[in-house]
């Protein structure tokens, strides 16, 4: 069988088929792992699926408890608590490169962009992203992903946040959040923006945080003032069109192929 893309889903696949049964082609086109990325959050579904893997105790080491949370409203104040230490934060390169090692020597790797499908693959899995190839070629032109008027940026700073200003800050068409993210603070804000879908100019995109979210928290204006260009990661949103069904023939799709949505989980951009 051939998994079309190396990124969460594809790896996380690839680490959990038994060897003995399944004889793997992993096609990834980037080389090396990403090295710069922000947190996910993993709640007890995800950690579950990860000690199946049996990396729930590396997993742990490598990321953080986020024992405390709330959504709020502009101001800070909290509209829905969270509180627990099921929660654990990761950042993406080091989930990334866990469930790499969970990847058996066995598995066959194939560097380099797909261009044409494997015609004699048993199954093929598209995991290969919002803009899948798998998912153009067996659904066609109307299941090609689409930009929203969304813009998405994320970074990270120095010193953990106070446990006190963890959580979402939720206003008119926007949304802030940060957390903890080992010795430092991950953040990430999202808000419709007229930018075009391509190349997004960071610099420019920052300063355009810093202005919408001037009204905001303290803790929000804190970290916003501390963020840098070279520290942080700026891009259009893209979503894929929901399908009556994720598997065609011997095709599947899994992850964002399948399903990539936009920050606030709906399927098309919030109304400001």
């Amino acid at each position: 069988m051939d998994i079309i893309g190396g990124g969460i889903a594809g790896l996380a696949l690839a680490g959990i088929l038994d060897p003995e049964r399944f004889a793997v082609t992993l096609h990834e086109q980037r080389p090396e792992l990403p090295s710069v990325g922000t947190t996910l959050a993993m709640w007890a579904g995800a950690q579950a699926a990860i000690a199946r893997l049996r990396l729930l105790d590396q997993l742990r080491d490598a990321g953080t408890k986020l024992a405390s949370g709330a959504l709020r409203d502009p101001s800070g104040q909290a509209m829905l608590s969270m509180e627990g230490d099921t929660l654990l934060g990761i950042p993406r390169p080091a989930l990334l490169k866990l469930l790499d090692s969970a990847v058996p020597t066995t598995v066959q790797r194939v560097t380099g962009r797909v261009e044409r499908l494997p015609r004699d693959s048993w199954l093929t899995v598209g995991a290969d992203g919002v803009h899948s190839v798998v998912r153009r070629t067996h659904w066609g032109s109307r299941a090609v992903a689409r930009p929203t008027p969304v813009l998405a940026v994320r970074g990270v700073i120095p010193g953990n946040p106070s446990p006190e200003d963890v959580g979402e800050y939720w206003g008119r068409g926007n949304l802030f959040g940060l957390a903890p993210a080992g010795e430092g603070t991950n953040w990430y804000a999202s808000f419709r923006s007229g930018p075009g879908p391509d190349q997004v100019d960071v610099p420019e995109a920052l300063d355009t945080t810093r202005r919408l979210f001037s009204g905001h928290a303290a803790a929000v204006q804190h970290v916003l003032a501390q963020a840098t260009a070279e520290t942080t990661l700026a891009q259009r949103i893209w979503i894929a069109p929901p399908l009556a069904r994720y598997t065609r023939r011997n095709v599947v799709l899994i992850g964002d192929a399948a399903h990539a949505m936009t920050p606030n989980l709906a399927a098309e951009p919030a109304n400001p």
